[in-house]
């Protein structure tokens, strides 16, 4: 059975802390010792983790929800849908062994095909983007290679910490997290220092990814785990796979949606836009990124217990979950937005750094975007957390039509910059931003009543309190 404690919440928060901290920490550094270019360079080799996303095209998602099955005593795993489990179920080795062979499989050859696209399509953007590049140019293609190859190495083991917060150690995981994610701050911090330049953020995040994998390969294969698939004979991984595609391949395409309206903004921008006002934008995006990720970090944390209690038909503790989530995410946004428009470009001159912050009034709209954003993603979640992709088809519509107006407006237009934050909100808030959170109202029959008891007891939502008998 997976339990997630007070104990998992505070390491959950601490892992999300640690990536503020590479933020609140590095970044500063980077807008002191790099110039205004190198930083929208570095803005744009962050929007190459996009990639990721796309490559991975949903397998994530379904190989850590198939973990959970697994683990709560799953005996078979289904295309769409899942049958009812009871508790006490034991760990059906044959099926994992033949799940982390699938993933093994399925990521190798991903990761692969990333290498090829770096050195192929990647080639011509890089070379594009350093034309007028007053830099050095070799170091900038040094660095972007050598974070290309990072990233295919970090797709490779990209699963892992999929295994553990499948698993429930969902502690575990964000310790390593702590740990790695400090062992980037500390190096790219003396690197930058000494005056490595960009390089510095590619060394200390490969020395992070490399530590964070390798812990995290010890704490799945422990004792128990490695008996039991050693005894076990694996099921066919190519069955397995041809059975998560059908799910998977739904979840990739609804992912395009959250990456074409939110990582390949950078990515697209920079054809269209100058490096040094992509620089604004990207340190602005990453401000906005860390308080989604605070948002969304106690809904994290809970999900493979979400997961659990719809396998189990717990349908009242999965509502819990929800509205708490939602209140969770709207209080972090509202305290991060109030502090970054108010006293961010203070901040910025503080540390000396030239490369500002966009203007307020964008920074609103850019947060509210980001809430809703926030909002749909913990409505799908509960969605794809009964084994179905109800969203797919319409999030794929979503993307291509995202990229197709946002290019038409970059090209003929001058609004530059507003055109990446105002597109993809339209874009998202014509269906995506209502329709699967009514869905989810509907199969979990939220009411006002709901909302209104959600507020009365607070306190002891929120843990401030304990429960009256």
């Amino acid at each position: 059975m997976i339990k997630v404690g007070k104990s998992d919440l505070l390491w959950n928060y601490g892992a999300s802390f640690m990536r503020v901290a590479s933020g609140l920490i590095v970044l500063p550094l980077i807008l002191r010792m790099l110039p205004q270019e190198e930083v929208g360079l570095w803005t744009v080799m962050i929007g190459l983790n996009s990639m990721v996303y796309l490559l991975d095209f949903g397998f994530f998602q379904t190989f850590s929800r198939s973990v959970t099955y697994i683990f709560s005593g799953a005996r078979e795993l289904k295309a769409e849908g899942f049958d009812p489990i009871k508790e006490g179920g034991t760990v059906h080795y044959p099926l994992l062994k033949g799940s982390l062979k699938a993933m093994r499989f399925f990521y190798a050859g991903v990761a692969l095909m990333f290498i090829l696209i770096l050195f192929s399509g990647g080639y011509w953007y890089i070379e594009r983007l350093l034309i007028d590049f007053q830099g050095d140019k070799m170091i900038a293609r040094t660095a972007w290679y050598l974070y290309g190859v990072l990233l295919s190495y970090q797709f490779y083991t990209y699963y892992y910490d999929g295994l553990l917060v499948g698993r429930g150690l969902i502690k575990r995981s964000r310790q390593i997290i702590v740990l790695s994610q400090s062992i980037h701050v500390i190096l790219a911090t003396i690197l930058l220092i000494s005056g490595f330049g960009i390089i510095s953020m590619v060394i200390s995040q490969t020395t992070a990814t490399i530590v964070n994998r390798f812990l995290a390969y010890r704490v799945f294969y422990d004792k128990e785990t490695k008996s039991g698939l050693l005894r076990a004979k694996a099921e066919d991984w190519k069955k397995i796979i041809k059975t998560l595609w059908f799910t998977a391949y739904k979840s990739g395409l609804a992912n395009l949606s959250w990456v074409f309206t939110n990582r390949m903004l950078t990515v697209l921008g920079a054809l269209y836009i100058p490096l040094s006002a992509m620089g604004s934008y990207g340190i602005t995006k990453q401000i906005i990124d860390i308080t989604y990720s605070l948002s969304v970090v106690w809904f994290v944390t809970y999900y493979p217990k979400l997961t659990q209690d719809r396998l189990r038909n717990s349908l009242d503790e999965v509502k819990r979950i929800y509205i708490k989530s939602q209140f969770i995410a709207f209080i972090v946004f509202a305290v991060m937005a109030s502090g970054v428009i108010l006293f961010g470009n203070w901040g910025i001159k503080v540390i000396g750094s030239s490369t500002p912050f966009l203007d307020r009034r964008l920074m609103l709209l850019f947060f509210s975007a980001s809430l809703l954003e926030a909002f749909t993603y913990l409505s799908t979640s509960v969605l794809l957390s009964r084994n179905a992709v109800p969203h797919y088809k319409a999030q794929t519509i979503t993307a291509l039509a995202t990229v197709v107006v946002l290019m038409i407006t970059l090209k003929y237009t001058g609004i530059g910059i507003l055109a990446l934050i105002i597109v993809p909100f339209i874009s998202q808030l014509a269906y995506q931003h209502w329709r699967w959170t009514l869905m989810v109202f509907k199969e979990l029959d939220i009411k006002l009543p709901d909302y209104k008891n959600f507020f009365r007891n607070l306190p002891v939502n929120l843990g401030l309190r304990e429960k009256a008998n």
